[in-house]
């Protein structure tokens, strides 16, 4: 579990109880939250088995990634193969389709190791999966099937990436773009063009409605336009921002800071959700403004080229150095070659560019990483002969083999981070407050940040208010009277127990108690006064 993963569960539960106000979100895109919503309509699993059940509904998207990704590939692998092989002056030798097949299928895996990790709790496999579909559309309109009918699906596949993910909605005008250019027929495409469009903005128009007018503006979704103040900008924190910095813009309402040393902050309304600062973003950090700068602009672009650079091509240099052996071999005519590519790596160059404008990660983009290489390693041909063919094997084999080492070297590095996960700490945590006399929906106060607790989805609680990270030290050394403030402060507001994941010797066992042998301590809070009767 993560904590991306613990807001899409909760908005997944609002649209499952019908709570449509709170389920309505700009920040988080709801398409995968719809998937959650089905599966734990469907299973009604316990909170014990919540997050097992996740995972076979994220299996079940990773099938219908890998179709579509094999349709995409085995498309773009027959145009290639059949274009080599037409009549020519200078007959060539391409990529066998045994070759083909085990490259493509190849890297795929690689990104199922390295980036769109099925068991990871995020809409990146379902987004990769509807850019696959996409692709494979894109290849059999370049091969100049025209069908109106194909046309719209291609724009309604456009307008539920945009519900998977934001930056879709941007890319959605370049992939339509790209589609008006690949047929030659100009009048047959303007029609197709708006058959794609209209099928787009029949999908993507009633969710923009709902959030713009939720927001009094426009907006197709927040995350990028506050993603640029966090990451480029840098005038906010991710949480409790309170208006520091005056080139960031004027707070419209953030979480409440009710003590200074150390500092304490409050959100238990108006937002719901387990952990409401990160259940929506865009209410609490309504007023952030992201703005230009070029020097900030720049660093973040050379940050996100270097981590394209580690993260991606780095573990792939063995397929790279590969395929640059045979392009130097394929000669000047590889450029032409991947240049007739254009329907796939113009839009993979493009989210690569929206990407690095705030940052990359292999998550984000694994879709279109393998648009490119589609683009690249169907460009590669060489002169017809026998010792081509070996080569090409012989290429095939050795490239397939070192990505499979790259595979291997990830998997074996994520077993030995999963050897002490056996034990469900998050249910023995959640099990642990129970017993403790906490019941679902109590609120709770987290000393440290709150982002990162999936017990307390576990176990039903709202996390209301927080000490964060860096004052949990001021906090142990404020002295009893100042700790004994902090604990008043949170009884007012309505909060039954403070959990840490840490607590000094020194503090007396009978104030903060063990949950049993998690490392974890609550420290508990008389329940409100009822008033009484006259």
């Amino acid at each position: 579990m993560n904590p991306d993963g613990i807001s899409y569960l909760d908005i997944a539960d609002s649209y499952l109880h019908g709570r449509w106000s709170a389920a309505l979100n700009a920040y988080w895109s709801p398409l995968y939250s719809w998937v959650l919503a089905l599966d734990l309509g469907i299973l009604k699993p316990s909170a014990f088995w919540e997050f097992p059940a996740i995972q076979l509904i994220n299996f079940a998207v990773f099938l219908i990634a890998l179709a579509a990704f094999d349709r995409f590939w085995r498309a773009q692998g027959e145009r290639y193969i059949h274009a080599a092989s037409a009549p020519s002056d200078t007959p060539s030798e391409t990529f066998p389709r045994w070759a083909w097949l085990a490259l493509g299928y190849a890297l795929f895996i690689w990104t199922i190791a390295n980036a769109t990790v099925v068991s990871q709790i995020t809409p990146d496999l379902l987004v990769a999966a509807l850019v696959y579909m996409i692709a494979a559309i894109l290849v059999r309109i370049r091969a100049g099937n025209a069908n109106i009918g194909l046309f719209f699906f291609f724009g309604f596949v456009l307008g539920l990436g945009y519900l998977g993910k934001t930056v879709m909605f941007l890319l959605g005008f370049v992939f339509l773009g790209v589609s008006f250019l690949a047929l030659r027929d100009r009048r047959k495409a303007v029609t197709r063009l708006l058959a794609a469009l209209l099928a787009f903005l029949l999908v993507t128009t009633p969710f923009i409605f709902l959030i713009s007018r939720s927001k009094g503006r426009f907006t197709f979704g927040e995350s990028g336009r506050l993603g640029y103040a966090w990451v480029v900008n840098r005038s906010a924190p991710f949480f409790n921002w309170q208006g520091a910095d005056p080139a960031g813009g004027v707070p419209r309402h953030t979480t409440r800071k009710i003590h200074s040393a150390p500092a304490l902050y409050e959100y238990a309304s108006p937002v719901s959700g387990t952990y409401p600062p990160h259940y929506d973003p865009s209410y609490w950090n309504d007023g952030l403004t992201p703005h230009f700068h070029f020097q900030q602009q720049l660093r973040v672009i050379m940050t996100s080229i270097y981590a394209s650079y580690d993260a991606l091509f780095l573990p792939q240099s063995g397929l790279i150095a590969c395929a640059l052996i045979l392009i130097l071999l394929s000669g000047s005519s590889f450029v032409r070659r991947f240049g007739e590519n254009w329907h796939l790596w113009i839009p993979a160059a493009a989210g690569f560019g929206l990407y690095a404008l705030v940052t990359v990660e292999p998550r984000y983009v694994a879709g279109l990483l393998l648009m490119l290489w589609a683009a690249l390693l169907s460009a590669i041909r060489l002169p017809r002969s026998e010792q081509s063919k070996k080569l090409l094997a012989g290429v095939t084999i050795v490239a397939v083999l070192l990505l499979s080492l790259s595979v291997a070297e990830k998997m074996a590095i994520r077993i030995y981070e999963w050897k002490d996960r056996s034990v469900n700490l998050s249910w023995q945590i959640a099990d642990g407050l129970r017993h403790f006399g906490l019941q679902q929906g109590d609120k709770v106060a987290s000393l440290g940040a709150g982002y990162n607790n999936h017990w307390a989805r576990t176990a039903r609680l709202k996390i209301v208010a927080e000490i964060p990270s860096s004052d949990v030290g001021t906090f142990w050394a404020a002295g009893p009277q100042i700790q004994s403030d902090v604990y008043a402060i949170c009884a007012r507001i309505g909060v039954r127990a403070i959990v840490a994941n840490e607590v000094p010797r020194a503090t007396s066992a009978s104030a903060w108690q063990p949950i049993g042998n998690t490392g974890y301590y609550v420290y508990l809070l008389p329940p409100p006064t009822a008033a009484r009767p006259n």
